[in-house]
């Protein structure tokens, strides 16, 4: 099979706005189902029955993203997503109750569809309007999928440390940054992530690492696509939470900055612009005061050549000024 490389495909932001909410009877509201690339999703919303259910988690609001069903998959589709889940406070913006994930997904894992983020919130502080999240009767919901093709359909998987399966092309990048910095691999096993996790954890790595080594300064100047790419990118490393990676960020936000570089580029370049135009005119100007000095040194010579023996008048003086007997 042919190798299909791998892009970042646009990320979908799905709002559900839910009216008249107390409305409604079910126990389960769906929203209208979204697609980001060709992979169906929406939201759940699990409401509870009873006013005052003795058990603790029937009285919780859970808000859920779901993967919907996929048919006539390959058996060897896979991708990688961003996902994202807001129950927006539409009294505060600041205190939106958030869930975010990095994940894989293979053909086995949607054909019956799966629940992956989920916001619970006691439901009491929900139907609470002035908490924010059920106003007017209305509450807003969003959801943001960032779906990667991912790079491995068709190509080869190798071992890396022992740890995980990991692309071909990103091995030795790890391999290199590992060897310099262990707690990368120290710290996932530490924590006893899944295997699964740290395979994920890992090509997001060597993705960054990848893009890094293969990208130029001026296809992130010309690019918005590749800027964006080296964010999604770098989010799903994040969420990976490794122990350390000081010696990688500069790198990226730098890279990431390279717009305002470019910015800074030109304002440079036409300040300098102008201080060469500035230049020019000083000299332009002393050449021209030069020779005004020299100007005005010949006119004081004519001057001091037409004041000998010159007498000023008084104009208003009688023609017979200064004759005593008149």
């Amino acid at each position: 099979m042919e190798d299909q490389k791998a892009t970042v495909e646009t990320i979908v932001k799905f709002t559900w706005t839910i009216n008249n909410f107390s409305e409604f009877n079910c126990k389960m509201l769906k929203s209208d189902t979204f697609f980001a690339g060709s992979h169906p999703w929406r939201i759940l919303v699990f409401y509870p029955e009873g006013e005052n259910d003795e058990d603790e988690d029937e009285c919780n609001l859970e808000i859920c993203l779901d993967a919907g069903h996929s048919a006539n998959l390959p058996d060897y589709w896979n991708r990688y997503a961003s996902l994202k889940l807001f129950l927006i406070n539409q009294v505060d913006d600041k205190m939106t109750i958030t869930d975010s994930l990095y994940e894989g997904f293979h053909k086995h894992t949607v054909e019956c569809g799966c629940i992956l983020l989920e916001i619970l919130m006691d439901i009491d502080k929900f139907r609470d309007s002035k908490n924010g999240f059920l106003v007017n009767d209305t509450c807003i919901i969003v959801a943001e999928v960032s779906l990667n093709n991912n790079a491995s359909i068709g190509r080869e998987l190798i071992d890396f440390k022992g740890v995980a399966k990991i692309e071909k092309d990103y091995v030795e990048l790890l391999e290199k940054a590992c060897s310099k910095h262990p707690s990368l691999i120290e710290g996932l096993l530490k924590r006893n992530r899944s295997q699964r996790f740290i395979e994920l954890g890992f090509t997001a790595l060597g993705r960054v690492l990848h893009f890094l080594k293969t990208k130029k300064v001026k296809d992130m100047m010309n690019d918005d696509a590749a800027c964006k790419e080296l964010q999604d990118l770098w989010d799903e490393v994040e969420i990976v939470r490794f122990d350390d990676l000081t010696w990688l960020e500069p790198h990226v936000k730098s890279a990431l900055r390279i717009k305002v570089y470019k910015v800074k580029e030109e304002m440079v370049t036409k300040l300098k612009g102008s201080v060469v135009d500035l230049e020019d005119r000083v000299e332009s100007l002393k050449a021209n005061v030069a020779a005004a000095k020299d100007d005005l040194e010949g006119a004081k010579m004519e001057l001091a050549i037409a004041e000998k023996g010159f007498v000023k008048k008084d104009l208003n003086d009688e023609l017979s000024h200064g004759i005593p007997y008149l």
